[in-house]
């Protein structure tokens, strides 16, 4: 079997999945609050419009009204990764979602989705059937959305500084904030680096690193196909986990299979009960820019903007005939960093420099054996091994902060 059948065959796969399809039709279900409800508590939905015109929902757990919660707490945002949404850090439930178990540390919770995702699909004069929608990578998320979501929150809090979790692709758009932007190191207390993704050079993923191999076979087929959105959820997907994905199904050997190759063999099998609730919010939906990009990071090795493949229309935009990396240097942070030894998109040589080229930033680095990409989300242990450690720092920081 040649490379090249071989290559399009996962292209098809990738394609043609049922979420690769129009999301029109029936109505979505708002997956995440209908997890945080399900566990009796409140939920909110806030509107946040960034500066080029996308309309973003932002979730939230509002702190426990108890007093035995202090006051002086400052507020959490998460985000998520590629592919995924606030959902993420609420699907596996009470006790095993990072989420939830903020909130009942007395937290108040804030769920970001970026755009072109499930809950962010608006924008001030496009709709999502315009290709121009879809014209953006992570870059743009970071540069654009993430400051919005972050003046919304400290806005509505009445606070100046936040503690922020990232997961993924959500570590990534953090490092394009603070380094293109570093007047807003001053908004965040600290921040968890959950599997981060900078560098890729020593990424072991199969499929993603055949996808990166052929990017102009990728691009071909996409222009081809008239694709500019990937995976978006549907209602068939919302239900699709459901069918193929449950323990007792026959499928649910292959849908394992599936995950373990893009983010890794874990050594702490799933919980069979929670792959499907993973898939009533994922996949929730990127644009191929993002693919695109990510792609641009795995083959040039480098932490960079987005290559535009034309010296000329490098130039236009730069002022180079190359794009120019990221100036992490610029990131003024108090850190933690977390890798799982088995995670197949976060090598532990990618993490390593990644640390050293935060060398103006305060970094704890934490190896978590037998970790893949998502366990830090899912892993039975993730609330002792993980969600303690950020815990901890966050209470310590506003502790030492109120008795200033």
């Amino acid at each position: 079997m040649s490379r090249g059948w071989v290559f399009y065959a996962w292209i098809v796969v990738v394609v043609f999945w049922p979420g690769a399809v129009s999301g029109q039709g029936t109505p979505l279900i708002d997956s995440v609050c209908q997890a945080v409800q399900r566990q009796q508590l409140q939920c909110q939905v806030h509107r946040v419009e960034t500066a080029d015109g996308y309309r973003l929902s932002l979730h939230r757990i509002p702190a426990p009204p108890s007093r035995r919660c202090p006051q002086h707490l400052r507020p959490y945002l998460l985000m998520h990764g590629l592919l995924g949404s606030a959902g993420d850090f609420v699907s596996a439930g009470r006790g095993r979602s990072l989420a939830l178990e903020l909130h009942a540390r007395c937290f108040d919770v804030w769920l970001g989705n970026a755009r072109g995702t499930t809950h962010s699909r608006g924008h001030r004069t496009l709709q999502t059937s315009d290709a121009r929608f879809w014209q953006f990578s992570w870059h743009e998320i970071g540069i654009y959305d993430l400051p919005a979501i972050v003046d919304y929150v400290l806005a509505r809090t009445n606070r100046r500084q936040l503690h922020y979790v990232g997961h993924s692709q959500g570590t990534t758009v953090l490092l394009v904030l603070l380094s293109q932007r570093p007047e807003y190191n001053a908004r965040f207390a600290n921040a968890a680096l959950l599997a981060p993704v900078a560098f890729l050079q020593h990424l072991s993923s199969p499929p993603l690193r055949l996808l990166a191999s052929d990017s102009s076979m990728v691009t071909l087929l996409l222009n081809k196909l008239g694709l500019h959105e990937l995976l978006p959820a549907t209602a068939l997907t919302q239900v699709g986990g459901q069918f193929f994905c449950t323990a007792s199904r026959p499928t649910y050997a292959l849908c394992t299979l599936f995950t373990s190759l893009y983010v890794g063999f874990s050594d702490y099998p799933l919980d069979r009960n929670i792959l499907p609730r993973i898939l009533e919010t994922t996949p929730a939906g990127i644009s191929r820019g993002q693919l695109q990009h990510f792609g641009q990071l795995i083959n040039s090795g480098k932490f960079q903007q987005y290559d535009y493949r034309s010296p000329r229309l490098n130039t236009l935009r730069y002022g180079q005939a190359t794009p120019p990396s990221y100036q992490l240097a610029n990131v003024r942070l108090q850190l933690q960093i977390f890798h799982g030894s088995r995670d197949a998109l976060s090598s532990l040589a990618d993490v390593q420099r990644l640390v050293r080229e935060l060398r103006n930033s305060v970094t704890q680095m934490y190896q978590v054996p037998g970790y893949n990409h998502i366990d830090f989300l899912f892993a039975s242990s993730a609330p002792q091994v993980v969600f303690e450690r950020i815990i901890q720092q966050a209470w310590q920081l506003d502790v030492a902060l109120a008795a200033l």
